[in-house]
Formats: structure tokens, sequence, C-alpha cells
């Protein structure tokens, strides 16, 4: 179980990497407001996290019925965080948003919002992603999100075919006013279950990519993850008991009978192997291996069998590790 400090410091450590992420990108842009930073790291193991529904999501609807995206909202103990996409060739060019009470929301004397009075206005330059972090108000636990957006088509050749008006989907601002809506968010008390990442070596020396695992309420989830110019053509993998694992009477373990392979073809750089919790003990071993090969110029190079690193196998004499994971839940 994670504690509410544990939960608190990867949300901020989430927080934290999206917006590195928004920032790498010319087409998506963010706003901090009172951001805290984190600048530690990890030398030995990676890690990132996978929310377990600690966000909701909405549609963002252009001229009242053209779907043109979503608005995310989430928060942590301190802030909510409140994200524009948009999808299918439509970018934002304007965004505006209230988040508070229904009471608070700035309307005109007809009771239609008045947008320009919203406290969080910004203009953009076509891009498709864009988040607003918003302190939490201490006397509200349920909030009315406003998020009403400028967006706009691009056609071929980056011209600008269609313009519209954008609001997230939910109950109606104004009845028998105009069609603007707001959606409805009560804070969530959740934690985030944290990704592992271990490093994943051909011909036991050569850094070809990860194996990165992580679960959900339901399943396990386990991702051989390549870069550069490896590619797999075949994955293995074990997860169970280390007296379960197929050996032969050496005690070398056997990849051919391993209960989940895959044959890659075409050769590929990523792929998720879903295993239901049911199936599994709270904590188990995973064993993964790859028939890797190395493309250079569409000609492949160098072969190699792959393990993901962790601990050796025992009592052979032949290369190889598994790695040690248990079932994540939360409070």
């Amino acid at each position: 179980n994670i504690s509410l400090k544990t939960k608190a410091m990867i949300k901020k450590l989430l927080f934290t990497g999206l917006v590195i992420a928004l920032f790498s990108c010319s087409k998506e842009e963010t706003i901090e407001v009172n951001p805290e930073h984190n600048n530690s790291n990890s030398t030995t193991q990676l890690h990132t996290s996978k929310s377990n529904d600690c966000s909701e999501t909405f549609t963002l609807y252009a001229g009242q019925n053209i779907d043109v995206g979503n608005v995310t909202i989430t928060n942590t103990e301190d802030s909510i965080f409140v994200t524009y996409s948009t999808h299918s060739n439509w970018v934002l060019t304007e965004t505006h948003l209230y988040v508070g009470s229904l009471a608070g929301l700035p309307t005109n004397n007809p009771g239609n919002p008045q947008i320009g009075q919203f406290p969080y206005n910004t203009s953009h330059q076509n891009i498709t992603s864009y988040t607003i972090a918003i302190p939490i108000d201490p006397n509200l636990q349920c909030y009315i999100v406003a998020a009403h957006a400028s967006v706009a088509l691009i056609g071929n050749g980056g011209v600008i075919i269609q313009q519209e008006t954008a609001w997230s989907e939910g109950g109606q601002i104004n009845n028998g006013g105009s069609w603007a809506t707001y959606s409805e968010y009560c804070l969530i008390d959740c934690c985030d279950i944290e990704e592992q990442s271990y490093i994943f070596y051909a011909g036991q020396t050569i850094n070809v990519g990860n194996l990165n695992v992580v679960n959900d309420s339901t399943n396990l989830f386990v991702t051989f993850s390549f870069t550069g110019d490896w590619y797999t053509q075949q994955t293995h993998l074990y997860v169970g008991d280390l007296a379960g694992l197929p050996t032969n009477p050496s005690n070398t373990p056997i990849p051919g009978q391993f209960p989940y392979s895959v044959t890659h073809n075409p050769m590929t750089q990523t792929y998720t192997y879903t295993i239901p919790l049911a199936s599994l003990s709270n904590c188990y071993i995973i064993a993964a291996h790859s028939e890797m090969v190395q493309v250079i110029n569409g000609v492949i190079t160098q072969t190699e069998t792959g393990w993901s690193f962790g601990t050796e196998f025992p009592n052979t004499n032949r290369w190889g590790w598994y790695s040690e994971y248990c079932t994540q839940t939360c409070d």
C-alpha cells in the first residue's frame, strides 16, 4: 500500500515529467500556477507512473457536436490539473478556463458565461495540448470546470479551413441561453501505481532497451521496449513462481516453453503482454527473453539473445536473469 505522502510525491514527479514532455514538443505547451519542483533522479532503475483511476476525461465539443478532443482533469493534494488536447487536425488557438463554484462563474445579466473574465485566458499558436495547474480551494471538494477553447481545423499546407468555439461536455451553464457547458469534478483521493523499468541486455552486455512492468487493479502489463537499431524477432515471457520456471535437466531456462510467446513478423521494437492478476499470487518473478537483431540500413548486422536484467538464474552455467515484482495496490 502507498502512503499519502508517497502519493503526493509521485504525483509531483508525474507533473514535473508532464511539464518537461510538453515543452519538448513544438506543438504543445503548458502553464504552471505555484509550481513545485523536484530534481531527484535514479541512476539504477527508471520509474514512471501509471494512473489508477486518478483522472476524469470529458469530450471537447466544437460547434456543439464536433468531437475535436478531450479535457482531462486530475488532482494532487495541492493542485488541480486541466489538460486540453485535440486530435484529427484540430488545434487550439485560445483557451479560457474557470475552475471553482458555480456561483463564482463570471456571467452576464442573461446568465451566459463571460469567457473574457475567466481567470485563465491564453492565446496559442495552433497547438494540440495545453495544461493548466490551479491551486485547490480548501473550502471546496467538488468543482465546476468551464473549459472553453477556440479551435481551428488545419487542412493541406497548414491552411485553416474551419474555426469553431468549443466547450468540454457537461451541463448547460444557462438553460435557455447559449449552448456553453461545464464539467463537474470532485477531488479524487487516489494513488499512482509505480511503473518499474529494467534494462534489457543483448549478448549479456549490450543495452538494447528496457522491460517495463506495471499493473492496474485487474491486469499486469509487461512491455518489451527496444531502442536504436535493435529489434525483436521473438519474445518469450514467464510470470509466476520461480519453482515453476521451465528448465532443462541442467537447470537452464527454456524460453520456448514459457507460457507467453510471440513471433514478431515484421520485426518490432515495442510489444506488451497483458496478464490477468487473478492468475498470479501477490509476488512473483518475471523472466523476459528475446531473440534480438540489429538492423542497419535495412540489413541485419547482428543477432543476439537478450534478457531483462535482475537476479541470475540459480544452479546453471548459462547467463540470464529474472526480476521480482509484487502487485501494487492502493489504500
